[in-house]
């Protein structure tokens, strides 16, 4: 099997980010007033005072577009039967974009804030020990190449899916298959709470060719190439200035 494959049922779990221990400016979404007090974006810095006290400098080739809650139910066997299909976790989403004249997105860079909810004892139980640090914090490292389309529609429920249907519900356009750059550390002491950074690109856009044809058609040295300068443009796409 070619090493660059990854299944979509895999896919699925890593993107869900959870784990368990047992006209840029018309199209702004207002935070909410509470909301305000804890997480707010100023001239392209995302500014958070809880889970993390963070402060996010995101690259001017970038736009905010919005902000959106969202919640993540139990439908893993990670999880135990009798929370299957219920909340066990919650969180936010900021969206940024860079788009053209005709509304088509090359690029996204997007921060999550999540956490498990306080009645239950999960915990991102991941290990940090390879981890690399940005600003105070460390941060796990993932890159995906996947059809972002095709996973939502198998997955309507999550977070890709929901961040899809908030993007073409402002009128913008995407194309089907991403390349995704993941940066994720904790938010709290608890292990209860976590930040995850994401730099996404247009695979076809940036690349000139398609999903099947990087899993199948072109040489290791080729993919390497590809993967190495995406990651470097992810790192350079955003400076964390405090936290």
């Amino acid at each position: 099997m070619n090493m660059r494959y990854i299944s979509m049922t895999v896919l699925v779990f890593l993107l869900s980010c959870q784990t368990k221990k047992k006209e840029v400016k018309d199209d702004v979404q207002s935070v909410a007033p509470e909301k305000a007090l804890k997480r707010s974006v100023e001239t392209n810095v995302l500014i958070s005072n809880h889970l993390p006290k963070i402060e996010i400098k995101v690259d001017n080739e970038f736009d905010f577009i919005g902000q959106f809650d969202f919640e993540i139910l139990a439908s893993s066997d990670e999880y135990p039967e009798d929370v299957q299909g219920k909340p066990v976790a919650a969180g936010e989403r900021y969206i940024f974009a860079a788009i053209d004249d005709d509304r088509y997105i090359s690029k996204l860079f997007i921060v999550q804030f999540e956490g498990f909810l306080p009645e239950n004892d999960f915990i991102y139980n991941y290990n940090f020990s390879a981890a690399d640090s940005i600003g105070e914090n460390r941060y796990r490292h993932n890159t995906w190449f996947y059809d972002s389309k095709k996973l939502a529609q198998e997955n309507p429920n999550g977070e890709g899916a929901k961040t899809r249907a908030f993007l073409e519900g402002k009128g913008y356009v995407l194309e089907d298959e991403f390349m995704m750059s993941r940066f994720v550390g904790l938010a709290s002491e608890d292990r209860k709470n976590e930040i995850i950074i994401f730099y996404l690109e247009m695979l076809n856009k940036t690349t000139g060719i398609s999903l099947e044809e990087y899993e199948n058609s072109i040489d290791d040295e080729k993919a390497e190439s590809i993967r190495n300068s995406f990651v470097e443009r992810s790192r350079k796409s955003f400076d964390i200035t405090k936290g």
